[in-house]
């Protein structure tokens, strides 16, 4: 079983690192037709400067291929072993289910309160 499954991680991120790529460079080439587009007064302003738009270029891409990638397939790995794991549970004791959900449903608040008050602090020490 563990070799199979090592396959079908193999071929997952695969999978999902190819789509990100092909993502980023079509997003990539939209970007940069789009850029080509644009007046030559566009240009002028220094916000605009080949070096801020090769950066941005650059920088945009690879945040939503970093989403897009093998982020993605790890998020829709978690999502479904969740479910499965929850319909699982329901048919063998739903009882047992329910109160493992209650503990779920207060770990997920307690990391959004993490989550808010690491932001809270991170806008204080950008500050």
């Amino acid at each position: 079983m563990g070799v199979v499954l090592l396959f079908i991680r193999f071929i997952q991120h695969a999978a999902f690192t190819i789509s990100g790529s092909k993502l980023t460079e079509r997003i990539r080439l939209k970007a940069f037709g789009h850029l080509l587009r644009q007046e030559m007064a566009f240009f002028d302003s220094p916000e605009n400067s080949s070096g801020a738009i090769y950066n941005r270029l650059s920088s945009d891409a690879l945040a939503v291929q970093q989403i897009a990638g093998a982020r993605l397939g790890i998020v829709c790995e978690a999502i479904a072993t969740f479910g499965f794991g929850i319909i699982l549970g329901m048919y063998f004791s739903w009882q047992l289910t329910l109160v493992v959900l209650v503990y779920i449903l207060f770990l997920f608040f307690l990391a959004f309160v993490q989550i808010c008050w690491q932001a809270r602090l991170k806008k204080r020490s950008d500050a």
